[in-house]
């Protein structure tokens, strides 16, 4: 390989060739040419020269099969040849044979060299695989340093741009002072002048460089925005030093925070262009639906601008499949509510959900609107109402929060429908005034109870134990979240909205993604479930539904507290110590009302059928067979094709809705509900009233209190960081008069002159701490050198009399031991009045002063 390629023309040269595969261990490189002649005139010419028989030619030199076997298979006339696709994606990245670019009217023997192929920028493949080639074509030159950007962080090389601009393209690597490039690599690019395509003209990639972790201006913001769009699609609130660290993590480099927040606003424009393309398509959605689901009903609402451009405003989608599946197999019980969208797209989520047989979720209907209020709620109603053909609601059950604009809707478009409020929502708001175990056991027993005349009774209590809870729960009008007031035969009887909560746990993921999408991952969601729940239902070999079975296995573990009295035919008299219940199995009635309000027979007609040795079973309501199970779900979802074979719009096209901008902060954590734990290791204060332990008085506590003996506290409380201290709060300093000061000092220096004792310096910081112990603080601290600077005003800082200087004069200061400090506190900075009094403090210590070394007593202090 030192000398090239060496070509095998003789016999000579072969035997040179197995002389050298044997001496490298039967290994070689080998490169075969025909030297431009065309590979099937070859073969010809072997076959002539081994006298091959010319009628083999002819046959399949592909097929192995010999004549002797019989096997079925096309006839020869019969098969379609394969044809190159004119499709642009199938061939955007399939190698194309050499000989297709050969040019069939050349003359091979004119001496002319065919073209070289070059080839084309595959911009799907994976980023950490993108490598420069020499004669790589792109569409333009942002390609090109896409792929630059992308090979530079893979390898951890720090290339820069020589030349940039819209014709030419140079990179270097490592870029020194000079302006001049240290590393051998280079790559330089142009337009081709044969067609339109960005080529790499000359490469040389050789490197001797060591990695490098900060790319500048080949890593930009753009590149970076690119990367993290699906993040930032699915979780939008994403901080921009979140994304600083994975940007390190994932592609190892170091980059800014103002890089990660120009990243994230150009990804959210990114979507937004996309966004706008989803809306664009709304319409060529609804119709497509509507071709594959015949009988469907999909209505868009839009709001036109006084310059003719359309926003969207809302969407209501349910499909024939589902609404007949609901008519023929569901109770005629319906639960509504709405969600937000947690994504990019803005606005609410409203759902229609049912109950199948087996008492789970059955999806009827959903709309997407911008916002929650009485007008949308009430559009949504009339849809769904002539979907499922209840007129004003006669019949029917809605089951809903207390959302004020949909109690609104209800009274005004169902008159006639019964609507019961979550009894979980009526006690949430209710816990915000009455709080207490007292208060939520009676509460539940109330909603619970299937009589009138238990609820009256559970309600006196609630009213003995606090006037204000009754009249509070009396305005929510029981009618509404007591089972006491249910209409029967309904066979529900539930009194929270749990279904639909189910429904938006079951999409919540849906709920972050674009408009289209997520209506498309709900309509699968609902399409997959029905087919599911079709094959699960013809496996069970029941009368009833597991989940209802399995309720009456429950009840049956109480039968044994109640004992049955036979009154007639099928009519019974259910007692227990303190509870009787008149049964009628024949009209299928119990005086509890629980069996007319579920469908279920209760405990006490369980008890008057266990009686007749009877099956509990078959006095269960027919919503619940699987009879009806499988009259829900026997109809099915067609399936939809690919966007680009959704029927085309020509109308004009529709734009994203509006943003409204809310006074204040956006709010980042959900607003927890009054009865939501906080998960603490202790309990919350939170909302409670302090009383005073000594007074009982509420208010305040026994520190501030008016009756303690030492009074209320004026220590300010300390704050984080640095803390200066208020210098006008004459009690935080404690500074004495003037005169106790000077006398204490007199009686204290004459006694140590009587004594010929010179001032200990323990005892003079004794002496000084009570008088100026926080003012001067950094003062008192022996070996240290203290210079607090205290800056009157120039009027007042001067130097003083003999006479004005008060305390004894010392003869000879010189004899006074100076004290010698190494550290240096930081300046005291004061107000005004309080640097009148601290010049005007005598200390009793040897200090350095500006004036000179001597007793302080001698002069007034300026402190450094």
């Amino acid at each position: 390989m030192r000398d090239g390629l060496t070509p095998l023309k003789n016999d000579d040269d072969y035997r040179r060739f197995l002389d050298v595969a044997h001496g490298n261990e039967g290994k070689i490189n080998v490169y075969i040419d025909h030297y431009n002649d065309s590979v099937l005139d070859w073969i010809e010419e072997e076959k002539e020269e081994k006298n091959v028989d010319s009628e083999s030619s002819d046959e399949d030199k592909d097929s192995v099969m010999s004549d002797a076997l019989s096997v079925d298979h096309e006839p020869d006339e019969e098969v379609i040849p394969l044809t190159k696709s004119d499709d642009p994606f199938l061939n955007y990245i399939s190698v194309v044979p050499r000989d297709e670019f050969v040019d069939e009217d050349d003359d091979s023997d004119n001496g002319t060299k065919e073209a070289p192929i070059y080839p084309y920028h595959d911009s799907t493949q994976k980023w950490d695989t993108m490598q420069p080639i020499l004669g790589m074509r792109f569409c333009n030159p942002q390609e090109l340093k896409q792929l630059v950007s992308n090979y530079a962080v893979a390898n951890g090389f720090n290339l820069w741009y020589e030349k940039n601009d819209k014709t030419r393209l140079l990179v270097r690597c490592c870029k020194t002072s000079e302006g001049k490039a240290a590393c051998p690599f280079r790559l330089w690019a142009t337009w081709m002048s044969s067609e339109k395509s960005f080529q790499i003209k000359s490469l040389r990639n050789e490197h001797n460089c060591a990695r490098t972790f900060k790319f500048g201006s080949v890593v930009t913001y753009s590149w970076i925005g690119k990367h993290f769009v699906n993040d930032i699609l699915e979780n939008p609130k994403l901080s921009c030093r979140e994304m600083r660290d994975k940007v390190g993590e994932i592609f190892n480099v170091k980059v800014s925070v103002g890089q990660c927040r120009n990243a994230k606003k150009f990804a959210l424009n990114e979507i937004e262009g996309s966004l706008n393309t989803h809306y664009e398509k709304l319409w060529s959605y609804g119709a497509e639906i509507l071709r594959a689901n015949p009988g469907s009903t999909v209505k868009i609402g839009t709001d036109t601008m006084p310059d003719s451009t359309i926003y969207f405003s809302r969407m209501y989608v349910c499909i024939k499949g589902v609404k007949d599946g609901w008519i023929e197999g569901c109770r005629r019980v319906i639960g509504v509510d709405g969600c937000f969208l947690k994504g990019i797209c803005r606005g609410e989520l409203l759902s229609a959900v049912g109950r199948d047989a087996n008492n789970h979720i059955y999806p009827i209907a959903w709309a997407v609107v911008a916002v929650e209020n009485k007008e949308t709620w009430k559009w949504f109603l009339n849809l769904l109402l002539k979907d499922i053909n209840m007129g004003n609601g006669a019949g029917l059950t809605l089951l809903s929060d207390q959302h004020k604009g949909l109690i609104e809707a209800v009274k005004e478009r169902v008159p006639d429908a019964e609507h019961r409020q979550c009894a979980r929502h009526v006690y949430a708001n209710f816990k915000k005034k009455f709080k207490g175990a007292a208060y939520r056991k009676l509460f539940w027993r109330a909603a619970k109870a299937t009589t009138v005349q238990r609820f009256e009774g559970l309600m006196k209590e609630i009213r003995a134990i606090d006037v204000q809870a009754y009249d509070h729960l009396m305005e929510r009008d029981p009618k509404s979240w007591s089972r006491a007031f249910f209409v029967l035969d309904r066979s529900c009887d539930a009194i929270e909205n749990g279904i639909c909560e189910s429904f938006n746990a079951a999409i919540v993921h849906a709920r972050k993604k674009p408009i289209i999408t997520m209506l498309e991952e709900i309509r699968r969601f609902v399409m997959d479930r029905m087919y599911c729940k079709r094959l699960k239902g013809q496996k069970w070999n029941l009368a009833i539904c597991p989940s209802i079975r399995k309720k009456i296995v429950d009840k049956r573990k109480h039968l044994r507290y109640w004992y049955v009295i036979p009154s007639g035919v099928q009519q019974f008299e259910v007692r227990s110590v303190h509870e009787v219940y008149a049964v009628y199995l024949n009209q299928r009635t119990c005086a509890c009302r629980g069996w007319q309000l579920s469908g279920i027979p209760c405990i006490h007609a369980m008890a008057a059928i266990s009686y007749l040795n009877e099956n509990v079973e078959d006095y269960v309501a027919t919503w619940f067979t699987t009879e009806m199970f499988g009259n829900c779900y026997k109809y099915t979802i067609n399936p939809l094709n690919g966007s680009e074979m959704w029927p085309s719009w020509e109308g004009q096209p529709m734009l994203p809705p509006k943003r409204k901008r809310l006074p204040g902060r956006p709010k980042v954590n959900r607003k927890k509900a009054a009865s939501e734990k906080e998960g603490r290791h202790t309990i919350s204060k939170k909302g409670a009233i302090t009383k005073c332990s000594i007074c009982r008085e509420p208010g305040h506590n026994k520190i501030t209190c008016p009756l303690s003996k030492e009074g209320p506290s004026t220590k300010a409380k300390k704050k984080k960081g640095k803390h200066v201290p208020d210098v006008e709060d004459e009690s935080e300093f404690e500074i004495e008069e003037m005169d106790e000061v000077e006398n204490e000092y007199e009686s204290e220096i004459e006694e140590l002159a009587e004594d010929g004792d010179e001032p200990d310096q323990g005892q003079v910081d004794e002496q000084v701490e009570p008088a100026v112990e926080p003012a001067v603080e950094a003062v008192v601290e022996p070996d240290e050198q203290v210079e607090a600077v205290v800056e009157p005003d120039q009027e007042q800082v001067h130097e003083p009399d003999q006479d004005q200087v008060h305390g004894p004069v010392v003869e000879e200061p010189a004899a006074q031991p100076v004290v010698e400090v190494e550290q240096r506190a930081q300046p005291l900075k004061r107000k005004r009045k309080y640097s009148e009094r601290i010049t005007k403090v005598t200390l009793s210590r040897v200090v350095n002063t500006k004036d000179g070394c001597g007793l302080s007593v001698n002069k007034p202090v300026t402190l450094e």
